[in-house]
């Protein structure tokens, strides 16, 4: 082949979207359902998912359209990408880039990442590319827990910071308020960021072209470049196998008193009257049980995030929600795996 036969290539370019939103917002939700539309239409996306624990619960969540197999996924787990997996990260969005051949990427952050340094490291990492195919960032979209934002300032300071990097914010779970938090919610986001489109849901069913209305001509982010800030600063995670199922009464009444620092809880468990494996998420004071339809899950876990948590006392009490057989009672039915992610200011 020739350079000028080369050169004549038509380039392919691959338009990226970073999900971004505090724990619990709706951000895998969002990416199922988009992850959904490309696959209904034949595209093979690629997809790089953070987790702040050890355990990819999220992961496991894409695998439920038949199509899912042909999803380019890739996982970074027990950090945060915008701090201290942020080398790491660079170069697997430069993988992702050179796998998806033209085709979309998605980047779902943890929810305790900073949106703004997640940007600059796509953007360092477009930067450095090499490959034929060239990435674009194409949207950050932004999810907000619509009953719970008002008050997200004390749970996390970064929280304005965060919204003034979005092109999209999408105000989720509009089904568990009224039109008029709903209005002052938005009112509030345009106040952080007016430019940005903004986007009502209801379990994050949203109208796809919004999303993917074009690439985006982006800010330069509102950090110095070489600014490294740890917005997980005093949050801490923890993941553990659950041997036994729970009885569902008990598990909501512990949890509930533990609610202003058990920020997130989500996994897979057993519970006491349901066949087979439940989807498990708690979120700032809400449980939900659901079950779990997935292919790729056979084991009971669960992963933990929270700050100022008094670890063995919750975990103690959270063994006593565990149903037991009458004549015996056996301790340590749970196990922290090897390592519990800590943040201390």
């Amino acid at each position: 082949m020739t350079g000028t036969d080369h050169a004549s290539r038509p380039e392919k370019v691959s338009p990226i979207y970073v999900i971004a939103g505090f724990l619990g917002s709706g951000k895998t939700t969002l990416l199922k359902r988009l992850l959904a539309h490309q696959l209904d239409r034949g595209v093979k996306p690629a997809v790089l998912m953070n987790e702040f624990g050890e355990v990819d619960v999220d992961g496991a969540l894409l695998h439920e359209h038949p199509c899912s197999k042909d999803v380019e996924l890739q996982a970074l787990l027990s950090g945060c990408i915008c701090c201290d997996l942020s080398g790491e990260f660079s170069e697997t969005v430069g993988h992702l880039v050179r796998k998806s051949n033209g085709a979309p990427v998605f980047i779902e952050t943890t929810g305790l990442a900073d949106t703004g340094q997640v940007v600059m490291g796509v953007e360092k990492a477009l930067t450095r590319s090499t490959s034929t195919t060239r990435g674009v960032l194409a949207s950050v979209i932004v999810m907000v827990d619509g009953p719970r934002f008002l008050t997200l300032g004390a749970y996390w300071s970064a929280a304005d910071d965060h919204l003034k990097q979005a092109d999209v914010v999408v105000i989720n779970k509009l089904d568990q308020i009224d039109r008029r938090q709903a209005d002052l919610v938005e009112r509030r986001i345009k106040v952080v960021n007016p430019a940005a489109t903004i986007v009502r849901a209801a379990h994050a069913e949203v109208d796809v072209d919004r999303l993917f209305g074009g690439a985006a001509t982006k800010k330069a982010p509102s950090i110095e470049q070489g600014t490294v800030k740890d917005s997980a600063t005093g949050y801490q995670s923890g993941s553990f196998k659950i041997l036994k199922p729970f009885d569902p009464v008990r598990l909501e009444a512990w949890l509930k008193r533990f609610e202003r620092s058990v920020i997130r809880m989500k996994g897979f468990v057993n519970v006491q009257g349901r066949t087979g494996l439940q989807e498990l998420q708690w979120i700032m004071g809400s449980l939900m049980l659901t079950p779990y339809t997935g292919s790729q899950q056979s084991q009971a876990k669960l992963v933990v995030i929270g700050r100022r948590v008094p670890w063995q006392r919750f975990l103690d009490g959270l063994e006593a929600c565990l149903v037991r057989p009458a004549r015996r009672r056996k301790r340590q039915t749970t196990r922290w795996s090897s390592s519990t992610r800590r943040r201390t200011s």
